[in-house]
Order: C-alpha cells, then structure tokens, then sequence
C-alpha cells in the first residue's frame, strides 16, 4: 500500500528550530500548513468564505486531508464554521488583535531576552542585514515580510523550541498584510527605530533593554493595528 505521507521542508511553521531537513509530514499536515501560511500572508482575508471543493482543487489534494486541515484550524480560532453560512476565514475583531498582542508582548521578549545570552558575534551581523533589509523596503508587503525575517531570526536563537512554538502559533493566525501597520511612513520610521536598538541592545549585552524595547515595539504594533481596524 502506498504510504499516506509526503515529503515537505517543514510544518509550515515560519519558527522552526531544526536543521532544515525534509521530513515527512502527512497530507493533512501539509494541507494544514498550506492553509495556515495562506491565511497569515492574507491570501485568505478576513471572512472570506470558503469551501471544502474549492480548497481541495486548489491545494491539489483529495477531500479528507483539507477536511482534516479545516478541524484544525477550527479548533484553533482561525477559521469558523456556521451551519448556515458555511465555513470562513475568521474575522478580525478589536478583542482577537489584543489577546494576539497581548501574550505576544510576553513571549516575545522573553524569546530575545534568551536570543541575546546565545547570539554569537555572526548571529548578530545576521540580525543587522535583516534590519537594514526591513529599511530598504519599497512596499508595504514587502516591509511585512522582512519584518518578519527579522523577529523569527532573532526568536531562532533562543533555542527554546516550545517557547517558539507558542510564538508561531500566534503570528500564524494573525494576517499582517491585512493589519495595513506599514502604510504610514511614520509606523515604518518608528518600528526601523526599534528594531536597531534591540539589535544594538544584544549586541552589547543589554538584554533587559533589549527586551523592554521588543515590549514597546509589540504594543506601538497594538495600537497600530486597531487603529487600522477602526478606520475600516
């Protein structure tokens, strides 16, 4: 019998501590990551609705492993079903960004905080070409996905792979491109201002400052974010 697994660079998750080498994950775990990526880049917007037949035909893949992948994401908040209205991608509301940023404000400083008592002299020349690189952004996208090249660089080098795991599972379901946070030119200039000082700060040591500024830097992301909410 052929077996029911595929080979896949990973889960999907954009924190992943490993090598990097292929292993194998089942169909539903590849629909799964497919789906959850697609929801973070905001491929699949807020409340947009969704079928069984149509993610089938578009990850390529039978019903079950998407049905599968659908539970899932059920049960994890990012998707929502109605007997009524069928299944959608679930809505942004004002309490779902504050509960995100919220424990985000808690982890991911404790993720810096141990980045920076493991960074090596390379880590940290690493970090500053993933700040200038969000600097020497053109698009509003493209200042998302630096952004986050950045903040998964630095959370990789803590080395705690259940702390990342938490992380991931928040910024998976929350899709960034649709937040607009980078549409003004002063959001960009101050999140660039706070990303080289907690570089900086871990370059020389100082890790509660560090850890304090990624604090800041989340909470000026809050605000941000239902600012862009409101004006919808």
């Amino acid at each position: 019998m052929a077996s029911s697994e595929t080979r896949s660079p990973g889960s999907g998750s954009g924190l992943g501590v490993g090598s990097g080498s292929v292993r194998p994950v089942s169909k539903a775990a590849a629909a799964y990551a497919s789906l959850r990526k697609s929801i973070r880049v905001g491929d699949l917007e807020p409340g947009e609705r969704v079928t069984l037949k149509r993610l089938s035909e578009h990850l390529g893949m039978s019903l079950t492993p998407v049905r599968e992948a659908l539970s899932r994401l059920e049960s994890e908040g990012f998707v929502v079903h109605d007997p009524h209205r069928g299944t959608s991608i679930a809505e942004l509301t004002p309490a779902r960004i504050e509960q995100v940023y919220r424990l985000r404000g808690v982890l991911e400083p404790m993720a810096v905080r141990l980045a920076g008592e493991r960074a090596t002299p390379a880590d940290i020349d690493r970090l500053r070409e993933l700040v200038l690189a969000c600097d020497e952004a053109t698009t509003p996208l493209e200042v998302v996905e630096n952004n986050e090249d950045l903040h998964l660089a630095i959370y990789r080098l803590s080395g705690d792979s259940l702390l990342l795991g938490f992380i991931d599972q928040l910024w998976a379901g929350m899709p960034y491109p649709s937040l607009g946070l980078y549409g003004s030119q002063s959001r960009v200039s101050q999140s660039s201002q706070e990303h080289h000082r907690i570089v900086e700060a871990m370059a020389e040591g100082r890790l509660d400052d560090a850890a304090e500024t990624m604090r800041l830097h989340i909470d000026h992301g809050r605000a941000a974010a239902l600012k862009n909410l409101d004006a919808d």
